[in-house]
């Protein structure tokens, strides 16, 4: 089982995206065209208070005829937020990705926000554990392992 810890280290890691809750919703859709992500957490210094997700902007904006320039991440962003911590495993966070019906998970440690994971990144991990295993059997059936 793999846990979140080597899903971050495995993973392209750009500096954590993210906004002060002052920044505005279009600050937001450019810093997310950017870097070719899905979320951005909403964070005041290091304190994480929510996260700003594509759905959130098509809910919460696009739908309901808002205007990104004009309005507030703070105004708009989830702050019911789900985290998990990096010793965590990926199943645990596909259950809880799953259940919640959410496509980002904020990575913590001792109060600080670590990374980001997202269902992607996921999904990457859960198939190259596959492939490892598949390449062992194979080995195995072949008569290769000791």
């Amino acid at each position: 089982m793999t846990p979140i810890a080597h899903v971050l280290t495995s993973k392209k890691q750009a500096p954590l995206a993210s906004l002060p809750p002052t920044a505005t919703v279009l600050d937001a859709l450019k810093l997310l065209a950017e870097r070719e992500i899905g979320a951005v957490l909403i964070m005041q210094g290091e304190a994480l208070l929510g996260i700003f997700t594509e759905r959130d902007y098509a809910r919460k904006i696009a739908l309901k005829g808002q205007s990104s320039a004009d309005t507030l991440l703070a105004d708009v962003m989830t702050s019911r937020l789900y985290t998990v911590s990096p010793r965590q495993t990926v199943q645990e966070c596909m259950g809880i990705m799953t259940k919640a019906r959410i496509r980002h998970l904020p990575v913590v440690e001792a109060g600080g926000v670590v990374g980001l994971v997202s269902i992607g990144d996921l999904v990457n991990a859960q198939l190259e554990e596959q492939r490892f295993h598949i390449a062992q059997l194979e080995s195995y059936i072949a008569g290769n392992m000791a």
